[in-house]
């Protein structure tokens, strides 16, 4: 069952929940898809337990930064099913500043594909199953 499909993506049911899957196909280096007025804070309103708000740096006074988890009528919804995978084929290049993500696509993906992100690559304390 789909949830939601937004252009060139589709937030539906996977083996470990919900996930972002590809709905055409994309060359490496080939934006898939772009976000703006991320949810960028430093104290995050989505609860640990949940794992949705990933660290993206940090701030000049050394707190952590993180885009939080999106609200669900938000236009970046998609983004807190990107689930995890030391292989990824997919990267985020955000811009705190501007509050705003492209996702890239860091291999070849095929249609139907799901999209993984490696959230170590942010911040090495960013949860992620073992």
């Amino acid at each position: 069952m789909i949830e939601r499909s937004m252009g060139a993506l589709e937030v539906k049911g996977c083996p470990h929940g919900r996930g972002v899957f590809s709905k055409r196909k994309f060359g490496v280096g080939e934006v898939i898809q772009t976000a703006e007025s991320l949810a960028i804070t430093t104290t995050p309103r989505s609860p640990p337990w949940k794992r949705w708000a990933l660290i993206i740096g940090k701030t000049r006074d050394g707190k952590r930064l993180f885009w939080d988890e999106e609200d669900e009528r938000s236009a970046n919804y998609w983004s807190n099913f990107l689930d995890h995978s030391p292989e990824d084929n997919v990267r985020l290049l955000i811009d705190a500043k501007k509050r705003t993500a492209r996702l890239i696509a860091t291999k070849s993906i095929d249609a139907g594909e799901e999209l993984f992100l490696n959230y170590k690559e942010y911040d090495p304390a960013n949860w992620a199953p073992d």
